[in-house]
């Protein structure tokens, strides 16, 4: 029998240490928790963590800070935000420290389920393999999703691979309609993995959706069997492309 994954939490309000862990537990998760950055580095220190969950906004030594801290460490373990500020400024930031992935408040049980499933496979691949390649050339990923600007002004999503590769085999997707408007950083999809998680994505930049692309409908694995070509999501129009593009640094 395998050992259950080790979480650590930190958060400086007991309440949401109170209802992470239980929802943790009750998937038979092993759970530490800390209401300060100090004295989760401790037992980080003490017991170690396969997948560390932290608060972005804590008084002293903020989500931030700590993430400076625990990826000095040898093995880092992959660190997953939780924000209030669900805006594509903040994931960038955290993002670019070498944060796995955040949450955004409120989430939901299966959501923060999905996220420490992906961050418990990364955790448990080779140095090797954590390690996956960069978008090809024209598309620019931030570990959720890709984002190519086309001939038209226009702007097609997908799955980046790095984040298909946690997932597992996905079986159900919640897609937007044409005419949505998708903030950059809000929700751009959730994917329904064989194991019954969920996973959210963010989109990468703001726009209209124009098109979705209603292949997947009957073949949801192409998201990952083919998440730069056949299995991109949506195309969107926007009229701040080139900004948001800049802002998300690369090609």
């Amino acid at each position: 029998m395998s050992e259950p994954v080790k979480v650590l939490v930190v958060d400086d309000e007991q309440v949401v240490l109170d209802g992470v862990g239980r929802h943790l537990r009750r998937d038979g998760y092993e759970v530490r928790t800390a209401l300060n950055a100090a004295d989760a580095l401790a037992l980080l220190t003490d017991e170690g963590a396969d997948v560390l969950i932290s608060d972005l906004m804590m008084p002293g030594m903020d989500g931030l800070q700590l993430l400076d801290r625990i990826s000095k460490l040898a093995a880092p373990p992959p660190v997953i935000m939780i924000t209030g500020y669900a805006t594509m400024r903040t994931a960038l930031q955290a993002l670019r420290k070498g944060a796995f992935d955040y949450i955004a408040k409120p989430f939901t049980r299966a959501e923060l389920l999905g996220v420490v499933a992906r961050a418990s496979r990364r955790a448990a691949m080779s140095a090797a393999d954590s390690a996956p390649d960069a978008p090809p050339t024209g598309f620019r990923g931030y570990g959720h999703c890709w984002v190519e600007k086309l001939g038209d002004g226009t702007a097609r999503i997908g799955l980046d691979a790095s984040f298909a590769e946690t997932v597992g085999r996905p079986v159900e997707l919640e897609l937007p309609e044409t005419g949505d408007f998708l903030e950059q950083g809000s929700a751009c999809l959730k994917l329904l993995s064989a194991d019954g998680k969920t996973h959210v994505l963010w989109t990468p930049v703001s726009g209209t959706v124009i098109e979705v692309n209603r292949n997947l409908a009957d073949r949801v694995a192409l998201t990952v069997e083919d998440p730069y070509g056949a299995g991109w999501l949506v195309r969107v129009e926007s009229g701040n492309l080139e900004d948001e593009l800049e802002g998300l640094g690369g090609e």
